[in-house]
Formats: structure tokens, C-alpha cells, sequence
């Protein structure tokens, strides 16, 4: 049994175009990803949604046909991103790396290398990127609020210089 093109389009939909073991989007790399079989078809994975992952293929290389044997504890099981909460098992550093916050967060991390140094570099550029983009939206804000406040700081010039006016002329001038 193979993938349907319908099955495929459903998990880049689902992954949002993005590798679901390193974060990389298809955009970034220029190509559509890989789909992997989270649990292979030599350890009986099957091609049900659950077990399809879209992913690079680098992260495709390195996890290969990993599957833990039966027994096998549980942190040498590579994080499956259609089950597992990744952000639970794995974060992103300001340097741009990615860490284990669990035994099985670092398994993956050292069985997949997320930390490569060209994604490290993506990471970093993303951060950035999100940063900018954040200024940028704070100095709106702000630019909007000194424009209001230039606006009520008009008005209220205009109305004084309508009471100077009407203070200086003689009563015959004045506008009533």
C-alpha cells in the first residue's frame, strides 16, 4: 500500500508545509519535503495519518528506520509530532539550538541533529525575523499615538490662539 496524493496533501497540511522534526518550512528549503513513516513498514507502521510525518530529508536520513524494540524504555522513542507535545520535550534556545527538557527530548535531538549548523543559522535568522517584526509593530503603536496626540496638541494650540486673539483685539475686531 502506498500514499495517496490526497493522504500526502493532508499531512503538508497538517505539518503546515514544515518538516515536523526539525521545523524547517518547504519555502526555506526551496523543495516540497519527504513523508516518513514514523513507525516504518518493517516495524509494521502502516500508512495511517498518525504515523505520516512531513519531514526534510536530512531529518529523513537520520532517523532512517529507527524503532525502538519492544521493551525498550521509553526515552529512546523519537518524538512523534502527531502524537507527542514536541514544546513539552524539546526547546529553542535565543542561540537558536534546540534542547531537550526530557530524557526523550535530547534522544531525539541527538538521534535527528536539529542542531546542524545550517538550521542553528535558519533558527537565528527566524528569531530575527520575529524580533523586527515585533518592533516594527511597537513603533506603529507608537507612531499612532504621537499622532493623536500631535492632532489634540493642534486643537488646543488653535483653541489658544483663538482666546489670544479675541484677549488682544480691541471689541470692535473681535469675532463673536
Amino acid at each position: 500500500m502506498s500514499v495517496s496524493p490526497e493522504q500526502r496533501a493532508l499531512v503538508r497540511a497538517r505539518f503546515r508545509g514544515c518538516c515536523g522534526y526539525c521545523g524547517v518550512s518547504e519555502l526555506d528549503v526551496g523543495n516540497a519535503l519527504e513523508l516518513d513513516h514514523h513507525r516504518p513498514r518493517p516495524h509494521d507502521g502502516g500508512d495511517e495519518l498518525e504515523n505520516l510525518v512531513y519531514c526534510c530529508a536530512p531529518c529523513n536520513k537520520f532517523k532512517g528506520a529507527y524503532w525502538r524494540g519492544e521493551g525498550a524504555p521509553d526515552d529512546v522513542r523519537l518524538l512523534n509530532p502527531n502524537l507527542d507535545v514536541v514544546e513539552n520535550q524539546v526547546a529553542e534556545t535565543v542561540s537558536g539550538r534546540l534542547v531537550g527538557l526530557t530524557a526523550r527530548g535530547w534522544f531525539h535531538i541527538d538521534w535527528l541533529h536539529p542542531n546542524r549548523p545550517l538550521l542553528v543559522a535558519w533558527r537565528q535568522r527566524r528569531q530575527r525575523a520575529r524580533f523586527i517584526a515585533e518592533a516594527l509593530s511597537e513603533a506603529a503603536t507608537t507612531a499612532a499615538a504621537l499622532q493623536e496626540r500631535v492632532a489634540a496638541l493642534e486643537r488646543e494650540l488653535a483653541a489658544l490662539q483663538a482666546t489670544v486673539a479675541r484677549l488682544v483685539l480691541p471689541p470692535d475686531e473681535r469675532q463673536s
